[in-house]
């Protein structure tokens, strides 16, 4: 009986995106960070969602000095690994492609970020408000930085 070669993921995605992957950082032997430009993100959430079967875990997001930080958490659990693309928006154009398009799940808390941080998902299915009453100020987004 042939023994199946299981492809190691993180080798795989690193050949597989040579020339995209801005910086690779590997934090443990489980865990792996890759910044990435946004225009690429809807081809790196495919190829880890649908050809590596990578499980969206959620997505985080941050308002730094260097811009707003959108960190995208997939788990490979086959491999007991854990992937997070990293995004990093300028404070002047905050618009990054919705991933809801690709992984339905990930509406909710892509709606959350629009409101407390301040980014607009373009091709979001729902855009409308998720937490913050309807007449909060347009404009103004609690987890923003006081420039």
């Amino acid at each position: 009986m042939e023994k199946t070669r299981q492809i190691d993921p993180i080798m795989d995605l690193k050949e597989h995106f040579k020339n995209k992957i801005l910086e690779f950082f590997e934090k443990s032997e489980t865990r792996y960070y890759l910044l990435i430009e946004s225009k690429d993100l809807l081809e790196f959430v495919d190829y880890l969602f649908n050809k590596l079967n990578a499980r969206y875990q959620i997505i985080s997001a941050l308002d730094t000095p260097a811009g707003i930080e959108i960190v995208y958490h997939f788990a490979l659990d086959n491999h007991g690994k854990v992937i997070s693309l990293r995004v990093i928006l300028p404070h002047e154009n905050t618009q990054i492609e919705s991933i809801a398009p690709i992984i339905t799940g990930a509406q909710w808390i892509e709606r959350e970020i629009s409101e407390i941080i301040g980014v607009k998902f373009l091709n979001h299915p729902d855009p409308r408000k998720f937490l913050l009453s309807d007449d909060w100020p347009e404009g103004i987004h609690p987890y923003r930085r006081k420039n």
